[in-house]
């Protein structure tokens, strides 16, 4: 089974083009409802738990859902691991927004505005449907993160050249000319990489 998790305060709908539906046996989840978790480690707790995620499953994350995609690798041993525009720990984060994150407890939509520039139509409506209290809690955890485990597995890294949010790590398997929403924004490119890469022999 593939878990295809989204970004902070998105949903499914972050995967809605026609390019991610063609990945076989894929379940594109929503963030559980918020129960009060303040740490990266209980929000993968619920993922796991609510999307019934278990050893031998692929997961697929994009920023907060890739970061969250390594700590489910964390407890689970799972067949690939990709992150698209995410990172392996939060020293891999921005310098200039690890400065600046107390601020998201503040205003947190203006500070992912500010972290990702102009957001697509798209997501400022998803955006305005999510839990702030959830979008508060994350954009303190993700700096308190430790991140994967380096004995657990290697992941696949797809990424923006562009991006000023999480900079292209040195490890990146796939740079495309984009910036943070490169799963909005090039989806057809990220899924004909994972095609080409992946048997996909679920």
């Amino acid at each position: 089974m593939i878990h295809v998790i989204p970004g902070m305060g998105a949903d499914h709908q972050m995967f809605s083009a026609s390019a991610w539906r063609a990945l076989p046996s894929a379940q594109f989840h929503d963030w559980p409802c918020y129960r009060g978790e303040k740490t990266i480690s209980a929000i993968a707790e619920r993922v796991i738990s609510e999307a019934q995620i278990g050893d031998g499953d692929t997961v697929i994350g994009t920023s907060l859902g890739g970061i969250v995609g390594c700590e489910i690798a964390n407890r689970r041993q799972l067949h690939l691991l990709v992150l698209i525009g995410s990172a392996q720990s939060s020293k891999e984060i921005s310098a200039l927004l690890t400065l600046l994150h107390p601020l998201a407890t503040l205003a947190p939509l203006d500070f992912i505005r500010t972290a990702a520039g102009k957001l697509p139509g798209e997501l400022c409506e998803m955006f305005s449907n999510s839990d702030a209290d959830f979008i508060r809690a994350m954009c303190c955890a993700i700096f308190t993160w430790p991140g994967l485990e380096a004995s657990r597995m290697r992941p696949l890294r797809i990424h923006g050249r562009h991006d000023h949010v999480i900079p292209p790590p040195a490890s990146a398997d796939l740079l495309l000319d984009g910036g943070h929403l490169i799963a909005m924004t090039h989806a057809t490119e990220c899924v004909a990489y994972l095609q080409s890469a992946q048997p996909w022999n679920l």
